[in-house]
């Protein structure tokens, strides 16, 4: 039986995470990983590697700008995107469950 079925409050909360990924601090990230999902050495170093990496260009009438090294952030559209950014956003849970509101 649900919450619902059961007369209790029912909330919904939507986040809009288009932004998300743009809002992602890495320091942060790669603490998380290590200290939330026991990754550490080789792991790490790949991830941070991944990241730093990340680079953009914009192209407008028929200019290429300079590349341009993101110094925070994932790529939206990226293999690791949605994964990076579900364990990033990790403690949301802990903090409701915290305060005995379930979630889903």
């Amino acid at each position: 039986m649900t919450s619902f079925d059961q007369g209790k409050p029912v909330i919904l909360v939507l986040l809009e995470l288009y932004v998300a990924f743009d809002t992602v601090d890495r320091n942060v990230l790669f603490s998380r990983l290590k200290d939330m999902f026991d990754m550490s050495g080789k792991v790490i170093e790949w991830f941070r590697s991944y990241l730093e990496q990340c680079s953009r260009r914009v192209f407008v009438r028929s200019i290429l700008s300079d590349v341009q090294f993101l110094l925070s952030g994932i790529l939206q559209g990226s293999v690791l995107g949605p994964l990076v950014s579900s364990m990033y956003t990790r403690p949301l849970g802990n903090i409701s469950q915290r305060y005995g509101i379930k979630y889903h």
